[in-house]
């Protein structure tokens, strides 16, 4: 068990140098998380997109599952949308996600930066993971 659990971190701690974002992509990403013009972009994206959803037509996709079943598909309005078949809060989504996702970008461009600060860290441990195994294994 001990030996999996070491294959297992050593594996990971090989993921640092190719798998996680180089310093500089770190920065960069913190820095477009953060930046409140982009902020703003992509929360009118989500409610545009979130928007379209709830305005969507589902009378079709009703109608044939219904048409599946062998029940008549003449029993869904023509006119429902999903919108529709969600609770009534649902249609504050749009708003919500507009409002929210600047915040959450914020969060995750601090999250991103102490990734990036903890890399060096990261990698220094996972050297002397490595090297503890070979040691271990070799012994």
């Amino acid at each position: 068990m001990r030996r999996t659990v070491a294959g297992l971190v050593l594996a990971t701690a090989a993921l640092p140098a190719s798998a996680l974002a180089t310093p500089s992509e770190g920065a960069r990403m913190a820095e477009e998380l953060s930046d409140p013009l982009r902020q703003e972009q992509l929360a009118t994206a989500a409610e545009a997109v979130a928007s379209a959803v709830l305005d969507m037509p589902a009378a079709p996709l009703l109608r044939a599952a219904r048409t599946l079943a062998g029940e008549d598909p003449e029993y869904v309005d023509p006119d429902l949308r999903f919108g529709d078949l969600m609770a009534p809060e649902a249609n504050e989504a749009p708003y919500e996600f507009s409002r929210r996702l600047p915040q959450m970008m914020a969060g995750l461009a601090t999250a991103t930066a102490t990734l990036e600060a903890m890399l060096p860290e990261l990698r220094a441990m996972g050297d002397r993971i490595a090297e503890d195994m070979a040691r271990d294994i070799y012994e």
